[in-house]
């Protein structure tokens, strides 16, 4: 289990973390929970709230245990993310290579308008968007 989160909760075949509120210093943390669950071959990776600096540990650790349970590797929905900064995608794309040094695949399947944003500025989104699409959809709302 990541370090540094509340304890799991266990939701339907899956597991949520949370950041805690407040970091070991006392300053607010933003809100982050990401929910992990299987699907067939894969793993499932839903994250919901502000992706930075602050929550960079949590995320990295997620995806790293989620895709050492995969089989094939890992599928993100980040259409919750009111924000991600760039050490949010430096962890994307060491969690990538991670993937493709064991023959699996990290794929962004729903990106809030704030992630599409980023891997559209940053020439990204060809490297993490689906084999079949090209480009992650964004979040209807986002």
């Amino acid at each position: 289990m990541p370090q540094h989160v509340i304890p799991a909760q266990l939701n339907r075949g899956g597991t949520t973390y949370a950041a805690p509120a407040f970091s070991p210093s006392g300053r607010p943390l933003p809100h982050l929970e990401i929910e992990v669950r299987p699907a067939g071959d894969r793993q499932l990776v839903v994250v919901t709230g502000e992706v930075d600096i602050d929550a960079d540990h949590l995320l990295h650790s997620t995806l790293r245990a989620a895709l050492d349970r995969s089989r094939r590797g890992v599928d993100l929905d980040l259409s919750k993310v009111d924000f991600c900064d760039c050490s949010g995608l430096n962890i994307l794309l060491r969690i990538r290579q991670h993937a493709l040094r064991d023959g699996k695949t990290l794929r962004v399947h729903a990106a809030s308008s704030a992630v599409h944003r980023l891997l559209a500025v940053t020439h990204t989104l060809t490297l993490l968007a689906p084999v079949d699409s090209a480009a992650p959809r964004a979040a209807p709302n986002g």
